[in-house]
């Protein structure tokens, strides 16, 4: 039996307590996510900046997730990278419309030109705001599933392990 991948090709992590797993706490917020170990500060750090920059994500409803099991009646053929725990979903009651009609911060064209920047310095990201088929600016996925790629990314960027940046002092 062959190993079940995700959309982007990342092996299916079915267990949450998987020691491929860890729970990572968002730098700056209170938000916990069970992220694939090895990339989690990838997605850690730039959810960081993302609080900072363009949306806070501890406010309100908890709406911000990452690691999620394999669902059973989907209707796409595809597992979700969600499976992985290579994604993340922020501000999804705000931000998970998938429709244009909703008001949210990429209207606002410094928040968008941060956003610009933020995805270009976190270039192994792909927003769902660009998805050409439909519309889910809530999520970012890491597209690749070369681990290596990932980690000389994290070590490029002076992330910690933690998701927090070596020469920030807190």
């Amino acid at each position: 039996m062959s190993k079940q991948t995700t959309i982007k090709g990342w092996p299916v992590i079915k267990d949450g307590n998987s020691p491929m797993l860890r729970l990572f706490t968002i730098p700056g917020t209170k938000r916990k996510m069970r992220l694939r170990k090895d990339v989690g500060p990838y997605l850690v750090a730039f959810a960081a900046e993302y609080h900072q920059q363009i949306a806070p994500i501890d406010k309100g409803t908890f709406d911000d997730w990452a690691w999620a099991p394999v669902r059973d009646g989907r209707a796409s053929s595809k597992i979700s990278d969600h499976c992985a725990g290579v994604v993340i979903d922020l501000n999804a009651t705000k931000e998970g419309s998938q429709s244009k009609s909703n008001t949210f911060w990429a209207r606002h064209p410094i928040k968008a030109r941060r956003m610009r920047r933020l995805l270009r310095k976190y270039h192994l990201l792909e927003w769902g705001g660009d998805y050409k088929n439909f519309w889910d600016p809530m999520h970012l996925v890491i597209k690749t599933p070369d681990v290596a790629a990932v980690v000389k990314e994290i070590r490029r960027l002076g992330i910690t392990p933690t998701g927090r940046f070596k020469n920030v002092i807190k």
